[in-house]
């Protein structure tokens, strides 16, 4: 796959950091810092295609929690079985 230059400002103790790193990887910080980005933009597709869907699920009529019980069970016990819509 073809690659484009990119550049970004980091902080300096990160970029020590991300070249402490891709030293001991035997790798570029390029390398690495793309790595760290792929694995980014992959993360927040699957967000939100995981989103999506569930939006689409709703509006289909599929069974919801309403927003008060969701944060009843999360703010409530640890071992509290999760509700049921």
């Amino acid at each position: 796959m073809p690659t484009a230059p990119f550049t970004a400002r980091i902080d300096q103790d990160l970029k020590a950091e991300l070249e402490q790193i891709a030293r001991y990887e035997r790798r570029s910080a390029g390398f690495i810092a793309g790595q760290a980005i792929r694995n980014l933009v992959e993360e927040r597709r699957a967000t939100r295609e995981l989103i999506e869907t569930g939006l689409k699920l709703v509006e289909m009529g599929a069974p919801a929690l309403s927003s008060q019980d969701f944060h009843s069970w999360l703010e409530g016990d640890e071992d509290a079985a999760f509700p049921r819509a």
